[in-house]
């Protein structure tokens, strides 16, 4: 006789694997969603650095150009009178200086300034600085040297010196004849026209470069060659005979 065997179940038993597999699928629905939202969160954070990575910064306004001032000029006074100058460079805001006229007045630094002027002198020249080349002016002008003019002619002849009259001859003792005097062979030794206004204390004519004695100071006269020269200061501060040209 065959042998039946009943196996029992514990009550509610079969609940239990469906019931697993809910909280399972529950378990990971709640895990996608956080993963999800920090994927999106770190997402956005990257796209926001890149946007102020490649942000342009804005660029400061270029600053204008200061104008360049135009150069201050006058209208040549030469020929004018010298007071008539200063008071156009006066007007104009330029600062001047006033020059001898034939001793080298040039940008780079040359010529001899005028120790004393006056206002009704007349401009032989005037030279502009507009380039501000030289610290010492911005425009000079040039004045006829004492006792000349422009052109360095001599404005007056002064009276020529007569020449001293020799000492007769003395008579020795023994009646020979003695030894003439001295003095009376200057004049027109040397050359040139011979007619010298003025001679040294040797009775001759003087030469252009030779010392002039202290009465002759500031005159003229005829070289011994026929040169028109003048006693005045030389570069050193000495009298001296000058014709009126460098070197």
């Amino acid at each position: 006789m065959p042998i039946r065997i009943h196996t029992r179940h514990r009550r509610g038993s079969g609940l239990v694997a469906p019931a697993a597999l809910i909280a399972a699928c529950a378990l990971a629905l709640a895990g996608c969603g956080d993963g999800g939202g920090a994927s999106t969160k770190g997402a956005g954070t990257a796209t926001a650095a890149t946007a102020t990575a490649t942000a342009t910064p804005s660029s400061s306004p270029t600053p204008e150009a200061s104008p360049t001032p135009s150069a201050v000029t006058m209208s040549d006074q030469t020929g004018a009178v010298l007071g008539s100058a200063i008071a156009v460079a006066d007007g104009k805001g330029l600062d001047y200086a006033v020059y001898l006229q034939g001793t080298g007045l040039s940008l780079a630094g040359g010529g001899k300034q005028a120790s004393s002027y006056g206002p009704s002198e007349e401009v032989c020249e005037q030279v502009d600085d507009s380039a501000d080349t030289n610290p010492s002016f911005d425009v000079a002008f040039t004045i006829p040297r004492d006792g000349r003019d422009c052109a360095g002619r001599l404005l007056h002849t002064p009276k020529p010196t007569p020449k001293p009259t020799p000492e007769p001859s003395k008579t020795r003792a023994d009646g020979t004849g003695g030894t003439s005097g001295g003095g009376g062979t200057g004049g027109g030794s040397g050359g040139g026209s011979g007619v010298c206004e003025l001679m040294s204390p040797a009775g001759n004519c003087y030469a252009d470069g030779q010392f002039c004695a202290k009465k002759h100071r500031g005159l003229s006269t005829h070289g011994r060659g026929g040169e028109y020269l003048t006693c005045e200061r030389d570069s050193g501060g000495r009298w001296r005979w000058s014709d009126g040209v460098p070197g």
